[in-house]
């Protein structure tokens, strides 16, 4: 009876936050939303952006963000990225960030890989650089394998990850992301959206001396709600399972890849603890990997985005040598 009831007030409760209007874009995500457009993908509008780099020699790079938040994840980075590269180009996978977030929809890794080709198609990028994080890892890794087998027009020139649970035995989702991905659950759970448990939740997930500001929390939470995304979080994360569906395919194709692949990695990552290092080293031992500094966790990019442009331009300059 208790269950019941508890069942029925988180049902009231779901009901009255759908039915409240949602905050409105930061002024920060309303910039960057105004530095963009957007893209057809079948019906669906996706969110881009193209910035001009200040180096042609250094071709284009596709950036990849990871869950649950959006091309955004970048943009500490970003002057960087353009002195390294011709372009650079960032984007918002269905469901995330400025995108359309469709709810009867099946969400999957081989659909966004899907999608950072038509939008490449679209740019008429033949050949690309891939900087990826997160769950952003695991569309770079189909890219890949795709790449692998010839069966795509586009060429990688390079890839680079960052933090993401590429195996899935070194990975330790979130218990909050273990609760959305309960049949039910999932679903109503993820429409009890609030700010202070999201702060909470998200927090977790930086170091304890690189968390993000409160202005910062809010521009990260405003991309999550933007179109209603907190509806469909849930959908998301069905990446997990994936990983281990596809793990011969992914984990493959970074063993079999002749292209250059290095990883940047933020070692207080709680979803992806140190025990990464030697599990990388000895599954992919010809591929390398920059270990930030200790405090550094799952957001390399917006923690340490100093220290992380170091390592990526050190693996810049090491292609062109080559």
């Amino acid at each position: 009876m208790m269950w019941l009831c508890v069942a029925v007030g988180v049902g009231i409760l779901a009901v009255v936050f759908v039915n409240y209007p949602l905050p409105p874009l930061t002024p920060v995500m309303t910039a960057w939303k105004n530095g963009g457009g957007y893209f057809k993908f079948k019906t669906h509008d996706i969110f881009y952006r193209v910035e001009k780099g200040s180096n042609p020699a250094g071709g284009p790079v596709l950036t990849i963000h990871g869950f649950p938040s959006s091309s955004h994840d970048w943009s500490k980075v970003l002057g960087g990225l353009e002195k390294q590269h011709s372009e650079v180009v960032l984007f918002d996978m269905i469901g995330f960030g400025l995108s359309d977030k469709p709810v009867d929809h099946e969400y999957s890794i081989m659909e966004q890989a899907d999608i950072a080709e038509e939008l490449l198609k679209k740019l008429k990028i033949t050949q690309v650089h891939l900087l990826s994080h997160d769950y952003g890892d695991t569309v770079a890794l189909e890219l890949l394998a795709r790449f692998n087998q010839k069966t795509t027009n586009l060429k990688i020139l390079s890839l680079c990850l960052s933090n993401g649970g590429i195996f899935p035995e070194t990975n330790f989702p979130r218990p909050s992301q273990k609760l959305l991905t309960i049949p039910y659950l999932g679903a109503v759970l993820c429409r009890l959206s609030f700010y202070r448990a999201f702060k909470r939740t998200f927090g977790e997930v930086f170091g304890v001396n690189t968390q993000p500001t409160e202005s910062e929390f809010r521009d990260f939470y405003s991309a999550i709600l933007h179109n209603s995304g907190y509806i469909i979080n849930y959908k998301l994360l069905g990446y997990i399972a994936e990983r281990s569906q596809h793990k011969e395919r992914w984990v493959g194709s970074l063993q079999q890849t002749h292209i250059p692949v290095h990883m940047i990695y933020g070692p207080s990552d709680p979803v992806n603890p140190s025990v990464f290092i030697s599990h990388y080293k000895k599954t992919v031992p010809k591929h390398g990997i920059t270990v930030l500094p200790a405090e550094i966790s799952h957001y390399p990019q917006w923690e340490a985005p100093v220290e992380f442009l170091k390592a990526y331009t050190s693996f810049q300059k090491q292609l062109s040598v080559k």
